[in-house]
This record gives structure tokens, sequence and C-alpha cells, in this order.
């Protein structure tokens, strides 16, 4: 299950040279709340619905430091250990039996060695900072040993906190180089930033295997995909995805004011996680993380709920449900049906509409959205390719007028489908002659897929 980048440098593929796309469930907290029985139903889930990834914490406090696991045992064994960053044998196994249990369902570890707290005073979580440099290189030597014989590892690095120092940047570097000194140096590392902001400050380290971008939770239409193209065009060519887009059911960080009422709205749906999803893919994301508020922090009934203690917070149990997670699996089957490591960004090929002379045109003269500028990001569509002229992708998140030039497809004949990206399923596909150009209303209202297939 060992993952590697593609020789292209933009996308992932396992051992064998297979496409893989990193599609990651967030479950920061799974060792600390979730019991092996509960580890296997949420593994199950996630992986019936073509999920990669489980993006887990090796260990995170929320509340309180060095906090218990469902077991009893805490990360460390008293606060010296704490201190000195020796963990307690009994968590470090509990993480490897788990990693098993994940490679059991073909799953992929994403494991961060630790929260941003634990190096950064600017966290959202309890503390204490308890790495430096030194001990950051240890640690990371440590945690590379010890999973040294699973191969379905990913490591994360960061834990959203800011780098606002020097020692900031050396205690990640160093964790990095202590990673890849140990018996894990061969597995697939990131840094994962706090948002909305990316890893591009580490982009040239040796240990940065590929980039990382969080457009975060603070209001819908966050144009993360500029991010993710900013990316793909480095002449360092790495993969690079967005690793914290807004979560499901997340109430937004910027909040309606509502007189005598302590609800936390309005929050996250489905479709903004579609619209993260697909326009960060087709912006050339080698893969997506989805993220569900209830399950990223695990909540259980009777626990105090962290970040939006307002909030009517569902079990993680109940967060298996919201919709969205059904939904994220469409696009690598998708991607998969055709040729995998050949798709590119392609903005070149929209056309924006505009019909010179014609009455509607005469209306708007001076108007910002005449000709259809494609830059607000409640409307923006994205475009992609691939290279050998086999097809196309393009996704609208509203009904509007479609153009794109066809002239690259190879291929006299070509045939459209239209995808509704919530119920995954084609609504309409149409076959014609490839004149050069294709203009498409999409029938739905909300977002849709449109595939062009060369013929």
């Amino acid at each position: 299950m060992k993952t590697q980048v593609s020789p292209c440098g933009h996308f992932f593929q396992k051992a064998d040279g297979s496409p893989f796309f990193y599609l990651a469930d967030t479950v920061w907290m799974l060792f600390n709340k979730l019991k092996e029985e509960d580890v296997r139903e949420l593994f199950a889930d996630r992986r019936s619905k073509g999920f990669t990834v489980v993006q887990s914490c090796v260990f995170r406090d929320l509340f309180t430091p060095n906090s218990p696991n469902a077991y009893g045992d805490t990360p460390f064994v008293d606060e010296a250990a704490m201190f000195d960053v020796r963990m307690n044998p009994r968590w470090i196994d509990y993480v490897k039996s788990i990693t098993r249990v994940a490679e059991e369902y073909g799953l992929t570890m994403g494991l961060l060695p630790t929260w941003g707290d634990k190096w950064n005073t600017e966290s959202n979580s309890a503390g204490p900072v308890i790495l430096d440099r030194d001990s950051a290189r240890a640690y990371g030597r440590y945690l590379s040993d010890e999973l040294a014989e699973h191969e379905n590892v990913i490591w994360i690095l960061g834990g959203d906190s800011p780098i606002l120092s020097q020692e900031h940047a050396d205690i990640i570097d160093a964790l990095g180089q202590g990673i890849r000194s140990g018996g894990s140096a061969g597995r697939l590392m990131t840094y994962h930033p706090r948002g909305p902001g990316s890893s591009e400050l580490f982009h040239g380290a040796r240990w940065l295997d590929f980039n990382s971008v969080q457009s975060s939770h603070f209001r819908p239409n966050t144009a993360g995909y500029l991010n993710i193209e900013r990316f793909y065009s480095d002449k360092l060519a790495k993969p690079c995805l967005d690793a914290e887009p807004n979560y499901e059911g997340c109430p937004m960080i910027i909040r309606q004011q509502r007189e005598h009422t302590p609800t936390v709205e309005p929050v996250f749906s489905a479709y903004d996680v579609r619209k993260s999803l697909y326009r960060s893919v087709l912006a050339g994301a080698a893969g997506f993380t989805y993220g569900a508020e209830p399950i990223r922090q695990v909540y259980r009934a009777g626990d105090r709920v962290h970040a939006y203690d307002h909030y009517d917070m569902p079990t993680w149990q109940e967060g298996l449900s919201l919709p969205g997670s059904s939904q994220v699996g469409m696009v690598p089957r998708i991607l998969a049906e055709r040729r995998y490591f050949t798709r590119a960004p392609a903005q070149e090929l929209f056309i924006p509409f505009k019909q010179s002379g014609s009455w509607p045109d005469s209306l708007t003269i001076g108007m910002s959205f005449a000709g259809q500028e494609n830059t607000d990001p409640v409307s923006h569509i994205r475009v992609a390719r691939c290279s050998e002229g086999t097809y196309l992708l393009a996704y609208t998140p509203v009904r509007q007028v479609v153009t794109l030039d066809t002239s690259s497809l190879k291929g006299k004949a070509i045939t459209i489908s239209l995808w509704d990206p919530e119920r995954c399923e084609v609504i309409d596909r149409f076959k014609g002659k490839n004149t050069g150009r294709a203009m498409i209303v999409p029938l739905r209202d909300l977002d849709t897929l449109i595939v062009i297939d060369a013929a």
C-alpha cells in the first residue's frame, strides 16, 4: 500500500504504478476517543464510500494536556515524560495497531506527529509547547522507527498553527529531518498549514514530497483553487491538494448576528464541499480532504464541544451519514475511467459567453458581468483537459452558459455527459460533431460536472 509521487510530479501512484487519488477523511481525535470496534465501524463506512486516506493526530489535546484515550492511557506516563517527549509505549502500540487495522480496510493513515499547540503557543488546542529543534528531531526519528513496518502511512507535519518565527520553521524542519532519518524515510510527507494558507514556506525542503493548502472555514466560496493552480504551475513540480477545506456540518467562522439565541449558524453544506472538491481537482490537485465537523473532533454524546460550544453537535456516528461523504467519491471514479496522469488545468479552454450587438449585451454595456468574466468565486467555472486530447472536464457551481474550446480533442465526434454531483449520476448525455466549440446550458440549477470525451 505504499504510495509515491508519479513521474510527472503532479499526482500520486501506488507501488505498481497505478493511480492513487488522495481522498481523505479528517478524524483528528481518532486515537484519543475511539476504541478499536468504533474505528472499524468508521473505516468500513469510509472505505465503502471510496475514501483512501484517514487523517489523524498521533496525539492531540483539545482542552487538557496529556489527555487519556478511550482505554484510559495517556500519551505520556507523566508530566516529566511529556516535557521530555518520551511517549507512553501503550499509546504508540495503539497507534500501530490501528494503522494495521487501516491496512485491513485498504486505507492509508495520514499521521500528524502532533497538533500545532505542541510547538507554537498560537493554537486552538490545550498546549503546552514541548518541542524544540532537538526534541522535534528525536521525536520524528522515534515515530519513524516505530511505524517503520507500516507502508500505509503518509506523514503530515504542522497542525494548524502559523509559522511566526525562524524557530518555528526550524522545529518543523527538524521534525521532517527526524522522520527522514528513521525507518519511515521512504514515506510521503507534507506540511499542514494554518488556513487560509499553504505550505509554500517549505516547498523546496527535501523532506516535503507534496504541498498542502488550507482554504478553511471562514466563509463559503473561498477561492482555494487559485492556490492549487499556482502550485501546479511551479517549475519544481510537486503534487498539491486542499488538506482542510470547509467541513460539512461545520459552523462558519463568519457568523450572523442574531438576538436572543445562542445558535451558531450558518453551517457548511455538502454543496459547499462539492464546490471546493471539484474546483480544486480541476485546478490540478492530486486529491482532496473531506471533513465533517462531528467526525473531525470525534464528538461523543456528553463530550465538551470543541470550538463551537453553542452548536448542537451531532455525534460522530450520526456524522457518518452526512450526504457529502457519499458524494465525494464520484470524482476519483470518473478520473479512473480515463487517462489519469494526463489531466492538466486548462482555463484557456473556457470561452466567455458574449453576443456582440445582440439586445441582451446592449443592455449590459459597462457592467462588470457582461462577457462572463468568470472571476466571481460564487459562480466560477473550472476546466481541465487530457494532454493527449481524449477528454475535457468542466465544473460549474450554478446554472449558466458554459462554452468550451474542443479543438484539442482528437476526434471528429464528441460525447458530452452532464453529471449531477449530488446524486452522482449522469442526467443527460448526447453526441455530436466536434466543431471546435461546445456550448452547454446544464439542466440543474446548482452544480454540474461536464465531461466531454473524444469519440
